[in-house]
């Protein structure tokens, strides 16, 4: 089975179990977002500095030449779209639409993003976008925050790798850094000059610790091997080093994809762990003859309670105090992280979530250490589901998983608050 005959199910499972719209808060917006995640197209960015051979790598990677425009825009998106259009966004925000090619279009001088939407195939599965980092610290700095924001996979251009890109590249997480690669463009000009084999050596180490990997790519070859002729030229395609680049670009989308999907269908498990929906009637009692009408109700003979046994008033002021002392655990970690998220500008999401596993991998030490009844035995079954759930939040990162794996926390809190008052 490939992974688009995998996503259909799943989406169509997601999708029913969010329109139900019963979902607790955490719940209802990690779902929304894996299946959006599931919905979109892979996001491949390809960025570096002015003249490093973004647009040409763009266009070889695509499979359509020349389908960019002359004018430079700070980002410049290549989509799947039913029709040949092209989508410009100024800087008040307004966005014009233009039939056909965005090369044959006017493009106003403060179009901040321009999309090319063509009707192929090849592009449903991912979206291409180059970001260009401007020309001042500052503009490179914010340019890089869109690629950050914007990423599955990143691809910088540059046919040296000076220590200024070194420098911005650190600034990157460590998240986006294990899903993007380092291309040598102009290859064969680098070749010529002598310079590609010493380039290939110098960086090396630094690729090893930053980069999924190194490809040097003669892109204007690339293009001719996908495009000069009626089929592709394999081994002129394959010299390129396109044909490299490619295969590896191809196999991170279908594992990304894969992934997405195993974290779907983790979410929808524990979530049937933990709102079992009704199910149908067993067939035997569906199909059982009806009662005649009249007739007396007959009851299960109910065995005699037994007294409650001497130590179970003792046993229920233990479980009490179990309940209130991991609530207190539960609000006074929450309360260290809100603060976290109200005092920083910059959210250490993967900072934030760690702090709600500790937190909840204290209280089921705290509930362990009790004498163990029904209650508390189910309260670890909600731990652990509630653990599980962060493990989603880390693989989503971001500000928002991080206020969610907060608020898981208060949802725990507040049902083992429920159980205590229950038990009162």
């Amino acid at each position: 089975m490939n992974t688009a005959e995998q996503l259909d199910p799943v989406i169509d499972r997601l999708g029913r179990v969010l329109d139900r719209g019963n979902l607790p808060p955490p719940y209802a917006r990690c779902g929304a977002r894996l299946l959006s995640l599931l919905t979109r197209p892979v996001q491949v960015v390809v960025t570096g500095f002015a003249g490093s051979g973004k647009t040409k790598l763009l266009e070889m990677m695509s499979a359509h030449p020349d389908v960019a425009h002359a004018q430079t825009v700070p980002i410049f998106e290549l989509s799947y779209g039913d029709t040949e259009q092209a989508l410009i966004e100024r800087a008040d925000g307004s966005v014009s639409m233009a039939r056909g090619f965005l090369k044959h279009c006017e493009i106003p001088k403060d179009a901040v993003r321009v999309r090319q939407e063509l009707p192929d195939p090849n592009l449903i599965q991912q979206d291409y976008i180059e970001i260009g980092l401007g020309s001042t610290e500052p503009e490179r700095l914010s340019a890089l925050e869109a690629v950050i924001a914007r990423a599955d996979l990143v691809i910088w251009c540059s046919q040296d790798f000076t220590e200024e890109e070194q420098w911005l590249w650190s600034t990157v997480p460590d998240h986006i850094k294990d899903h993007s690669v380092l291309a040598l463009t102009k290859a064969d000009q680098l070749l010529m000059r002598d310079m590609l084999n010493d380039n290939i050596a110098r960086l090396e180490p630094i690729v090893s610790d930053e980069f999924l990997g190194l490809f040097p790519v003669a892109t204007i070859q690339g293009v001719t091997a996908q495009t000069g002729a009626e089929h592709v030229n394999d081994p002129l395609w394959a010299a390129s080093g396109g044909k490299s680049l490619m295969q590896l670009v191809s196999r991170h989308i279908r594992q990304g994809r894969t992934a997405d999907i195993d974290q779907a269908r983790v979410f929808l498990d524990r979530l049937a762990l933990k709102m079992p929906q009704d199910e149908e009637q067993p067939s035997e009692i569906q199909n059982a003859p009806p009662k005649p009408v009249g007739a007396p109700e007959t009851h299960t003979a109910r065995a005699p309670q037994s007294e409650t046994p001497p130590d179970e008033g003792a046993r229920d002021e233990s479980t009490i105090g179990l309940l209130s002392e991991a609530v207190d655990v539960l609000q006074r970690h929450a309360d260290q992280m809100f603060d976290a998220l109200n005092e920083s500008e910059d959210v250490d999401s993967k900072k934030i979530i760690d702090c709600c596993n500790d937190a909840i991998r204290s209280v089921g030490n705290l509930l362990g250490s009790g004498t163990g009844d029904a209650t508390t035995d189910a309260l670890q079954g909600d731990l652990q589901d509630g653990e599980e759930m962060l493990m989603l939040f880390q693989l989503e990162r971001g500000e928002d998983a991080a206020v969610d794996a907060v608020a898981l926390v208060l949802q725990l809190r507040k049902e083992l608050a429920g159980k205590m008052a229950g038990r009162g």
